[in-house]
């Protein structure tokens, strides 16, 4: 029971506000230095290097680099009135708005909080000025902002792929049929709040003309086309295609006239910081997840679980149900670099796909970005609709339904989340 000790002690750390990643870092030092001794620098920093020592692993931050320079360069506005040509005229116009265009958005951010963030900043003026709920408003952009996770190109598939070893090409196609089908759940609900007087049953605004939308709108939607096909035509590897999405959104924004020097030198900026402590918490989780497997608990864990589960099925609503209830302390990147490594050993005991195991950890880390405590996206889309975070976490109870329907759906029939992957591949 000694390795539960730091897992207990990260949970109360993080629970009385201390950054994630120090939390983490000082537990694994405090760790290593009492059974370590001497050789505690040398094996710390060895370790924590050679977690970051990945090709994959630098997509990560070009594609964060690109989805900031689609926002801010005209890109997700042009895809917001595409999405209003859509889908603007159904019952509860602008909330089916924002769920195609978190569908939409999603194959640019890659990111919960980018998708939440953005949309939000565009949506909730035009919702609040249409008479619709702010506080409904706002739990409905933040649920449906768990579909940029899901969908390609996604950073926490990379991170899970550098992880595990997998395909980051499948891992981007398998998410494709779980973010339709939680875009296709949450209009459902936004359908159905329309009806019982929620949401305004009118059309959702003047609608822009259809072409010229559809127009603008061509070169954006062409982005995520272009690095899930660069990836599997062999054009260039999945971090190459962070390299061209980089180079893709800057060209096509200074031709909308959208971005200049000294923007993208703030933006480059912000993502440095950004992806710097991603890092950090990455090499802080590993080095702390290394402590952990040298107790021998790994082994013992996949062979307790191969042993006592006796069906792939009952394994991966297991290991959902663990999931979501790490996600109520810990954001999804730690709580993934420290769980998935525990975890890869019992999954490969029973022989399932790591591809179906990578889509189901990132939904199942993702929906506590929606709900408290921790709650990033919560707390995120509180502050841009100005609404109270009490107000907002009852809100979202609704939207988390659907999502939690699919998630489950994933985790019991692979098929859902291999099929695309399948279709290519055999």
């Amino acid at each position: 029971m000694a390795f539960l000790l730091p897992i207990v002690l990260l949970v109360v750390l993080a629970a009385v506000g201390l950054p994630i990643a120090f939390a983490v870092g000082g537990i694994a030092m405090v760790s290593a230095l009492t059974s370590l001794g001497a050789r505690f620098p040398l094996v710390a920093a060895q370790t924590m290097v050679d977690s970051l020592n990945s090709f994959v692993l630098i997509s990560a931050p070009f594609f964060m680099l690109a989805g900031q320079i689609m926002n801010a360069g005209g890109m997700t506005r042009r895809i917001f009135r595409f999405a209003t040509v859509l889908v603007g005229r159904l019952p509860g116009g602008l909330a089916q708005v924002v769920v195609l265009a978190s569908i939409l958005f999603a194959g640019m951010t890659g990111s919960a909080l980018a998708e939440a963030v953005a949309l939000g900043s565009m949506a909730i003026p035009a919702m609040r000025k249409r008479g619709y709920d702010e506080v409904a408003s706002a739990a409905l952009i933040g649920a449906a902002s768990t579909i940029g996770p899901i969908f390609p190109p996604s950073v926490p598939m990379v991170i899970f792929a550098a992880l595990a070893g997998a395909s980051v090409g499948q891992l981007f196609l398998a998410g494709i049929v779980p973010g339709l089908l939680v875009g296709v759940m949450l209009m459902g609900t936004a359908y159905l709040y329309a009806r019982i007087g929620r949401f305004p049953t009118e059309p959702g605004g003047p609608r822009p003309p259809m072409l010229r939308a559809t127009w603008e709108a061509i070169p954006s939607l062409v982005a995520p086309v272009l690095v899930i096909g660069g990836i599997y035509s062999g054009l260039f590897t999945p971090t190459e295609a962070a390299m061209v999405a980089v180079a893709y959104s800057l060209v096509l924004s200074w031709f909308y006239g959208e971005m200049t020097l000294r923007r993208l030198a703030h933006l480059m900026i912000d993502v440095a910081a950004v992806a710097g402590s991603l890092l950090l918490l990455i090499a802080a989780t590993a080095f702390l997840g290394w402590i952990v497997a040298r107790t021998g608990v790994m082994i013992e864990l996949a062979l307790w679980l191969g042993s006592s589960v006796s069906s792939p099925a009952a394994l991966m609503l297991i290991i959902t149900g663990l999931y979501l209830l790490v996600g109520l302390v810990m954001e999804p990147v730690p709580a993934m670099v420290l769980l998935v490594p525990m975890l890869l050993p019992a999954v490969r005991v029973l022989q399932i796909d790591v591809v179906h195991f990578g889509v189901v950890t990132v939904l199942a880390l993702v929906v506590g970005l929606i709900h408290p405590p921790v709650g990033l996206v919560m707390y995120a889309m509180a502050r841009v609709a100005e609404v109270r975070v009490d107000r907002l976490a009852v809100a979202l109870l609704p939207f988390l339904i659907p999502v939690l329907i699919v998630l489950l759906l994933c985790a019991v029939f692979p098929s859902l989340v291999l099929f695309l992957p399948r279709l290519l591949h055999g």
